[in-house]
């Protein structure tokens, strides 16, 4: 393991469904047997898996890897016919439609929609429509409103203006705005 390994997993108490937990022991129990070699070794790191478990909120009964028939669910390439379904998670309410489902033959998973993080963390700034590559103007318009388009337009790709479409027409090399009628 990396010195700067920290054996921070999922927290037990986060807001998670069971399965993604219980995935965790499952990865981590089924790393220890494939990959170590020794009986010693493997029980060594079996008891570190599990105090690391332990640190991360596990209750002793979430330790032990289900039986080996609940391990692997069904291949989805067997049934490829199968419906999918992708649920919000909220606790308690989507493991009982999860039953519900499952009862009918309709594999589920779970999506976490609306964390705190897809609502606070903005990366990107929004670009200006004005300087949005790619922009094409689709204008039609009829007799009533030919004045008013056309003064509109004028407007936009006004190659004189400091700013605006034609502006970054120029600037970039983009072609300019299309007119239909």
């Amino acid at each position: 393991m990396k010195p700067t390994h920290t054996d921070q997993y999922l927290n037990f108490k986060s807001h998670h469904p069971l399965t993604h937990k219980r995935s965790v022991v499952c990865t981590l129990t089924y790393r220890e047997q494939q990959y170590v070699t020794t009986a010693e070794d493997r029980k060594s790191e079996l008891a570190h898996v599990h105090n690391a478990l332990r640190a991360n909120g596990y209750p002793e009964w979430a330790l032990a890897p289900p039986p080996s028939s609940a391990k692997r669910p069904p291949s989805m390439n067997n049934n490829p016919r199968r419906p999918m379904l992708g649920l919000p998670y909220v606790a308690g309410l989507s493991e009982q439609l999860g039953r519900i489902y499952k009862s009918r033959n309709i594999h589920i998973y779970y999506k976490l929609v609306n964390t705190l993080r897809s609502m606070v963390v903005h990366p990107k700034d929004k670009t200006p429509k004005e300087h949005r590559c790619g922009t094409i103007y689709n204008i039609t318009c009829d007799t009533d409103s030919s004045i008013e388009i056309q003064k509109r337009f004028k407007e936009h790709t006004n190659l004189d203006k400091p700013t605006g479409v034609g502006d970054h027409c120029r600037a970039t090399g983009h072609s300019r705005v299309h007119e239909e009628h």
